[in-house]
């Protein structure tokens, strides 16, 4: 074979993927530069994943490379996702103009991809993935000229990519100190090692039939020590028609953290940092184009359930509930982020906007937010990844009355096997979501079996109450769920609700008042009264930008039935698009 064409490329790219993918989870046990969050397989996999899915295997190396980058920018994930990304666009650059490939032609876009990776980072860093590339490059560069084919080239060449691996702890102390190589440099010779596959062979070959090469579960590995990484969270987003340069966007983003990356083209940018501060970080975004995409990885927490997992259980939510982060640390607890869609805006609730953003651009803006729930792909993304480290996933969502998640999650579940993932129905939402989880987190901790935990949390919701005092309809009509009739009725009798939750999770009118005190009072004296009967176990108040009224009706309530209260929460975005500034809730759960 002295040429490639467009369809071979493609295939050939697919049985790359495909080697990747069978040691992804190798990959991630070594995964400890930059951070120890053990994903790197993941990433890697799940980027060219999007390559392969969003390309077709069209003649045309032309066409194939010009759909894989633009697959790539928008569907890489992690520092080693996007840096192979824009490998893909330099490689694009290199042969947008070609119908197929010679030697020197492959060895020039393989160098032109390199070049742009290199570029795409701040600080590039020696003894990682690009070392691997930028070796592989040269010696392709050195033999091209003396190879008679493809077979010949990649098999001679892939040598100097095995060697330069191999020297990868002697450039990065944190990797000599683990007794390993670069898991994203490692994951890079995997991919010329399928790649050389069909160059050799011709033989397509299928994703289904894929082996994945296994990893014992652990509780923890002896390279990796507990630490307390400087910055916690992965953040990536995608921003369309930009209105600032790479150099600018790039300056932008370093300022927010490390490992930051920025690339794309006029129409697009794809960054990634590790940041504290990803709300700040989009907030700002949003005046520099239009966010299109947007993801945030807790690392901390990636790190912690990888090498020192608190249990057999692993949790996970969706952001509808509302707990403090000191107890979703405690517990290890994953949120799936509710989409919301502002304008031309897309954020995750909770992770890309503070509830005090959210109710400034609510004031400010004529737009009504739109709200979705996950995809199953996301979900079946973090099942797959929990059960790597896990034996079984409970996983609880919000009230499927009042939200597509759960139904969301159930489809995902569908693909693991049996008794490994219990979903959920909590029929809940905001704090009273928040009691049943924690409440849930404590029996784990106690050392529960999953069949004992999955029988506890279906009793739970009609154990949990949640009653909240909303100052106005305003925004209740404003989304949708009142119709403007009813809200105008109200705003001329000033009337001012009391919503709850029916027994199937429903909302619902519980009373209303001439005004919001009234409707505080008869919130406080139906907890004493309902103590009276059966002891309120605990409860938490929830506040939509209402913390000082919020602490007052807790100090109330305290001495009213004589017990503290559990926590006070701003309630999620994603809820207060319907509640509205000002409201307070009040959520208890009976002993």
């Amino acid at each position: 074979m002295k040429f490639i064409d467009g369809e071979k490329l493609y295939h050939a790219f697919q049985s790359g993927k495909i080697e990747v993918l069978k040691r992804k989870n190798h990959l991630n046990k070594i995964n400890v530069f930059p951070v120890p969050d053990g994903d790197t397989g993941t990433n890697l996999a799940y980027t060219m994943n999007s390559i392969v899915e969003g390309s077709n295997a069209s003649s045309s190396v032309s066409v194939v490379s010009s759909e894989m980058a633009t697959a790539a920018m928008l569907g890489s994930r992690g520092n080693s996702g996007i840096i192979f990304a824009q490998f893909m666009q330099g490689l694009h650059d290199s042969v947008k103009d070609k119908h197929e490939l010679s030697l020197k032609d492959f060895a020039d876009s393989i160098k032109r991809g390199v070049d742009y990776a290199y570029k795409a980072l701040s600080h590039p860093v020696e003894g990682t993935m690009l070392t691997v590339m930028k070796s592989w490059s040269e010696s392709l560069h050195s033999l091209h000229g003396k190879a008679a084919n493809f077979t010949e080239l990649i098999s001679n060449s892939i040598e100097a990519a095995r060697t330069s691996l191999k020297e990868t702890p002697k450039k990065l102390k944190v990797l000599k100190d683990a007794g390993v190589v670069d898991a994203g440099g490692q994951g890079f010779v995997h991919f010329i090692e399928g790649f050389l596959q069909f160059i050799k062979s011709g033989i397509k070959h299928e994703e289904a039939k894929t082996e994945i090469i296994d990893i014992t579960k652990s509780k923890g590995h002896s390279f990796i020590k507990y630490q307390k990484l400087e910055y916690r969270f992965c953040t990536e987003g995608v921003i369309k028609n930009p209105n600032i340069s790479t150099e600018e966007m790039r300056s932008v983003i370093s300022s927010f953290g490390d490992s930051d990356i920025a690339a794309g083209s006029k129409d697009y940018f794809k960054f990634h940092v590790h940041t504290n501060r990803p709300q700040e970080l989009f907030y700002l975004l949003k005046d520099y184009g239009s966010i299109a995409q947007s993801k945030v990885d807790d690392m901390q927490k990636q790190f912690e359930q990888q090498f020192h997992r608190r249990s057999e259980i692993a949790i996970v939510v969706d952001s509808a509930c509302d707990l403090p982060e000191i107890f979703l640390d405690k517990h290890q607890i994953n949120i799936v982020p509710i989409n919301m869609t502002f304008g031309e805006h897309h954020f995750l609730d909770k992770l890309t906007l503070t509830p005090q953003q959210f109710y400034k651009m609510l004031d400010s803006e004529e737009i009504t937010p739109q709200t979705s729930q996950p995809s199953v792909k996301t979900f079946e993304h973090l099942y797959e990844t929990l059960l790597e480290h896990y034996e079984s996933v409970i996983s609880i969502h919000i009230s499927s009355k009042l939200s597509g998640t759960y139904n969301a999650a159930k489809l995902a579940s569908e693909k693991f096997a049996k008794n490994k993932i219990a979903v959920i129905d909590s029929k809940h939402l905001s704090t009273s979501f928040g009691l049943i989880v924690h409440y849930i987190a404590e029996k784990i901790e106690a050392g529960k079996s999953f069949d004992e935990i999955c029988k506890i949390a279906e009793q739970l919701s009609s154990d949990t109450k949640l009653l909240v005092a909303v100052p106005s309809l305003k925004y209740m009509v404003r989304s949708g769920r009142v119709s403007p009739l009813k809200g105008f009725i109200a705003k001329i009798l000033n009337l001012n609700p009391i919503v709850s939750l029916d027994e199937n999770g429903a909302s619902t009118l519980f009373g209303k008042s001439f005004s919001f005190e009234a409707n505080v009072k008869k919130i406080i004296e139906l907890i004493r009264k309902e103590n009276d009967i059966k002891p309120v176990a605990r409860y938490a108040i929830g506040h939509s930008n209402n913390e000082a009224e919020a602490m007052k009706v807790a100090d109330r309530i305290e001495k009213t039935i004589g017990k503290k209260i559990s926590f006070i929460y701003d309630i999620a975005p994603v809820i207060g698009v319907h509640a509205g500034a000002g409201a307070i809730s009040v959520s208890y759960m009976s002993s």
